[in-house]
């Protein structure tokens, strides 16, 4: 089989299908691979001989697009935003998407850029399958990720019809526009509608590769068309380990609380990992700043022999070694938090952020708030949640009974198999 992959997003986005390339390769079957331009060289380092299939994400993060007009509370610059960021690069991913699925059997996308997986697919003549990060469906047991209408899931009837009014507001507000266009493009007709329901309707498999602990009721709600297979993760390599400075800095104490925000730019990262550190300085825990495209923003502003700040940390090998984690929400990082026993405090910025966060704390696996309140007097008593206990407890006797990452690949892997 020929499998053309096309990722894009942050390296949260793209983790999950490097690791599917990885196991469908290793099965035997001729994969191509495209990521974003920042992220080529983490590929290839993971043994994907990977190639530029959209622009760099890391500019797109750090532009006021998403710093300030995602997270606005007015919904036309809401719908602006959307709209701006899923024709990031629309010209280039065309180009680049329809070389890779010549000759393909198989086109899987992540979440972002997944109508035109399936446009590109469909004029291929090749099969489609999405990879969903979190439940981006309708449904009646998971709330819409969008302030008040969070709250409407206490109906499920209702709550489902706001998730349907969403994706049709999506489709005609945002995707539809480029799909048109590519469509005619290719001598195509116009899709019905929303993706969703295209895919409902010719029976396509909508891989949900996360764990279904988090959603309790959502794998009875949606049935096997829609398989929630567990987190998908990079296969653990011979010799991974922190490195000689983490590591002895992690022997030398007592476990201490993980603080990152993955991609996510802050506004003020002095301030707010000030406050962080500090907070949980005085709760007597030691504290670990992953500070990723803050680092320049915070240097040298938390010297104290306990706190130690870090670029980046293979969440795989440090967060077993911490006793409680705060960070932004990303499906990626919560499943590692989830997985490794770990509580979390989600502090959210946008998009399927705040549902993870809801996730956790429904669970008993942890706390949420939005971003802006990690700076304000309501972090005292957050951190205390997380560091509780029968929290603790909750989250470890969650972690045993996780899909096992080895399950969940296989499933991704024989789903795709079954479906080309």
């Amino acid at each position: 089989m020929r499998l053309a992959l096309a990722l894009n997003g942050s390296r949260g986005d793209v983790q999950p299908g490097i690791a599917v390339a990885l196991e469908m390769a290793d099965r035997g079957h001729d994969v191509v691979v495209g990521v974003p331009e920042n992220l080529v060289d983490f590929a290839r380092g993971h043994g994907v001989d990977a190639q530029m299939f959209a622009p760099d994400t890391d500019d797109l993060l750090r532009s006021p697009l998403i710093k300030r007009d995602l997270k606005s509370s007015n919904p036309r610059t809401r719908a602006r935003a959307i709209r701006e960021v899923t024709e990031f690069g629309a010209a280039t991913m065309d180009e680049r998407l329809l070389e890779m699925a010549d000759g393909a059997d198989l086109v899987v996308t992540g979440l972002m850029g997944q109508e035109r997986g399936a446009t590109v697919a469909e004029f291929r003549d090749a099969a489609f399958v999405p990879l969903h990060y979190c439940p981006v469906r309708p449904s009646r047991s998971v709330p819409v990720p969008l302030g008040p209408l969070a709250a409407l899931r206490a109906v499920p009837p209702l709550s489902k019809a706001v998730w349907r009014l969403v994706d049709h507001a999506f489709w005609l507000g945002s995707a539809r526009r480029g799909d048109v266009a590519l469509r005619q493009r290719l001598g195509m007709a116009a899709a019905s509608g929303p993706l969703g329901g295209r895919l409902r309707s010719a029976g396509t498999a909508e891989i949900q590769a996360y764990d279904p602990g988090l959603f309790p009721t959502l794998a009875a709600e949606w049935g096997p068309q829609r398989p929630l297979t567990g987190f998908v993760t990079l296969p653990a390599s011979e010799g991974d380990h922190p490195s000689d400075e983490v590591s002895t800095w992690l022997d030398a104490g007592s476990p201490p609380v993980y603080v990152g925000f993955g991609s996510m730019p802050l506004a003020d990262a002095a301030t707010t990992f000030t406050h962080i550190a500090e907070t949980i300085r005085a709760q007597g825990h030691r504290v670990l700043v992953c500070a990723g495209p803050n680092s320049d923003a915070i240097a040298g502003r938390l010297a104290n022999p306990e706190v130690m700040v870090v670029g980046a940390v293979d969440h795989r090998l440090v967060l077993p070694r911490c006793v409680a984690a705060v960070h932004h929400g990303g499906a990626g990082t919560t499943g590692a938090c989830a997985r490794a026993g770990v509580p979390s405090l989600i502090a959210a910025f946008s998009a399927d952020q705040p549902l993870w966060g809801r996730a956790i704390s429904e669970t008993g696996l942890g706390a949420t708030c939005g971003v802006s309140q990690v700076d304000g007097t309501a972090l005292p008593d957050l951190i205390r949640r997380i560091l509780d206990p029968d929290t603790a407890l909750r989250s470890r006797t969650f972690a045993q009974q996780m899909i096992e990452p080895f399950r969940a690949i296989t499933s991704v892997a024989e789903i795709l198999e079954r479906t080309a």
